[in-house]
Formats: structure tokens, C-alpha cells, sequence
């Protein structure tokens, strides 16, 4: 998902560096120019939608904390439990972030550390595959498949 300013920026610079070099017809190079102004205005007085985002956000730390849980509660199945308070530190962090963006980008990359920890863990035990990354695996998919519907 992209950003609102993100989207409108990027197609004003399109029109700019590819459309209108290209046109031919003064009219026509007038048009574009007046859709530029209108990309301008729909980004100043517009807000973004966060609802996705935020939903995402709820999904992804319900799922970090739930196998951030599971694993402590475990503590045969896992030799390096410095991970686990590194990723429950980095998940306390995020509620101070207010930005919704920022805030959806920073639980993702905990959930991807979380990944990459239990790859490292696997190597070692190779319960860990079927107990933790499949799961995991699993939500991260139906997350991916929220994100690929909002984006459609």
C-alpha cells in the first residue's frame, strides 16, 4: 500500500518527465498541465485513508505478541531467549509511534525479525519449523492477502 502523497507524487512526475514532453498538441499540453495542478490540490486537501493500515496493524502485533508468548512459554523448544526480549523491547517502542505508516512499517519489520530469529532457531531444532514458522508463515499470508485486496 501506498501512500496517498507517495501516489499523487509519483503521477505528477510521470505527467511532467513523460506525458507532457511528449505531447504534441498545445491543448493537450495545457490539459496536463491543469491535471497536474488538480493532483496538487486532491493531495493539500485530502487526508489519508489509515483504517487498512491500522487494521494491518492490530493483525501484525496480535500475531507478534501471541508467538512472542508461545515461544517463552516453550522455553525447551528455543535456545536464545536475548531475541525474544530484543523483539518484545523493539514491539513496546511501537506505541509510541503515532505516524500509521511509520507505526505499520516498524511491526513488520519486528514480525520479519521474529521470522528470521525462528529460521536461525531452526537450524539448531528442527521442531521449530512446524511449531513456529508455518504458523507464522500462515498470518503472514492472510496479512499479505489484506494488503493485495486494498491495493486491487
Amino acid at each position: 500500500m501506498f501512500d496517498k502523497s507517495f501516489t499523487l507524487k509519483t503521477a505528477n512526475d510521470v505527467i511532467k518527465d513523460v506525458i507532457i514532453p511528449n505531447l504534441t498538441s498545445g491543448m493537450a499540453k495545457e490539459q496536463a498541465i491543469a491535471l497536474l495542478s488538480v493532483l496538487k490540490n486532491v493531495d493539500t486537501n485530502t487526508i489519508e485513508n489509515t483504517k487498512p493500515k491500522e487494521q494491518l496493524i492490530t493483525l501484525i502485533n496480535q500475531t507478534v505478541e501471541e508467538f512472542l508468548q508461545a515461544i517463552r512459554s516453550d522455553s525447551r523448544e528455543t535456545s536464545a531467549f536475548n531475541w525474544v526480549e530484543e523483539l518484545d523491547s523493539a514491539l513496546e517502542e511501537t506505541v509510541f509511534i503515532e505516524d500509521v505508516t511509520e507505526k505499520w512499517k516498524q511491526l513488520n519489520e519486528i514480525q520479519c525479525r521474529l521470522l528470521r530469529f525462528l529460521y536461525k532457531e531452526n537450524a539448531a531444532n528442527r521442531a521449530i519449523e512446524s511449531k513456529y514458522i508455518f504458523p507464522l508463515r500462515k498470518r503472514i499470508r492472510e496479512q499479505l492477502t489484506i494488503e493485495m485486496a486494498l491495493v486491487r
